[in-house]
């Protein structure tokens, strides 16, 4: 599993570089070869890794691995097909929904395992495997309903986006953060517990308003906006020392929460037609996710790389997470460029992002 995930994180790296470097393929492939080639396989993999944890149970069977492999196998048919026709695309949503369905059940085979309850992280990773199985389906519907198939395809890109990234990617950062800041947080699950329900309403209404009314959009958006804010205050209030920093992994991840908030904000304006739907699109992969993986790989790549080495893990981690702060705000900045419908800004965001690969090869190649 651990070789798995490094793979896939090496995996999602690549086809961002490769996708933001090709911008006259069409918009649905580019976004495709990121978000269901590159990060699908890898949330789910990281699912597959996590819920052990978080259930208090044995360590993944081999089969679950199915799982990641055939959501890959999915995102690329998905992305060639949109790449060169659309008649392949029913084909990966199908092999998709085996996936995510078969993670989905053996997750809750591994909650009634639990002595006890689950942490709450489980609930919001189940939340985000169910809100793809109804993108999923939205897609397939929308292939056999072409007379919607316009407010159908926006559904499934904000359950998607919103509903399986963002809340799986919330779930885990909320944990995660303090692991990388080196703090406690007792609030952590307080807090997983009381906000999920504000933002799984506010991701059904951001879809719904995206499909056919603005306004329904606006509430949703509000009530993500609130959320995150309170959550990036409250960390920031307390822990300020812990997170703000040059170096590490933990000032990419509160920069990614920041870029999740520009892209709230750019997905609002583009549901009053100020802004071209692709530019939102992009701005979400640049300013939320390139900084999200890079923050997480920081600190869980030694991890999975160097199992039993604490000292090398300590090297890598000091190595990827150097100036982590510049290449997150560059993240940031090449965000608010694309939504400004500045080219050259998926350059800057190339350029940030082969750094820390650049970072990571070096060791990589020590290592074999």
């Amino acid at each position: 599993m651990p070789k798995l995930l490094a793979t896939l994180v090496i995996l999602s790296l690549v086809s961002a570089v490769i996708g933001l470097s090709l911008p006259d393929l069409p918009a649905a492939a580019l976004l495709h070869m990121i978000l269901a080639l590159g990060i699908m396989p890898l949330i789910l993999a990281a699912m597959a890794y996590f819920i052990p944890v978080l259930t208090r149970t044995s360590a993944p069977e081999p089969r679950v691995l199915l799982a990641p492999i055939g959501a890959l196998i999915a995102g690329l048919l998905a992305t060639l097909s949109l790449s060169l026709n659309y008649q392949l695309y029913p084909v990966a949503a199908a092999i998709a929904l085996l996936a995510v369905g078969g993670l989905l059940w053996w997750s809750q085979q591994r909650a009634k395992a639990t002595l006890g309850r689950p942490h709450p992280g489980l609930l919001w990773y189940q939340l985000a495997l169910g809100s793809l199985i109804i993108g999923l389906l939205i897609i397939v519907l929308a292939a056999l309903w072409p007379a919607q198939w316009l407010p159908l395809k926006r559904l499934h890109l904000h359950i998607n986006t919103l509903g399986f990234v963002g809340l799986a990617a919330l779930g885990t950062l909320r944990v995660l953060l303090p692991t990388a800041g080196g703090f406690p947080d007792p609030q952590a699950g307080v807090w997983l517990m009381r906000e999920w329900r504000w933002l799984v309403a506010g991701t059904l209404l951001i879809a719904a308003g995206a499909a056919w009314s603005a306004v329904l959009a606006d509430i949703g958006l509000l009530l993500w906006l609130i959320s995150l804010a309170r959550l990036i205050h409250g960390l920031l209030k307390a822990h300020q020392g812990k997170l703000w920093q040059w170096h590490g992994a933990a000032v990419s991840l509160i920069i990614a929460m920041a870029g999740l908030m520009l892209c709230l904000i750019g997905g609002a304006l583009h549901g009053h037609g100020l802004l071209p739907g692709s530019q939102a699109s992009e701005a979400f992969v640049i300013a939320f996710l390139l900084p999200l993986v890079t923050g997480a790989a920081t600190h869980l790549l030694p991890l999975w790389l160097l199992q039993s080495q604490p000292e090398r893990q300590q090297q890598l981690r000091q190595r990827l997470g150097y100036l982590s702060a510049i290449r997150g705000l560059a993240f940031l900045v090449a965000g608010l460029l694309t939504l400004l419908s500045q080219p050259w800004a998926f350059w800057l965001a190339i350029a940030a992002l082969c750094q820390f690969i650049i970072q990571l090869a070096r060791p990589l190649g020590e290592r074999k």
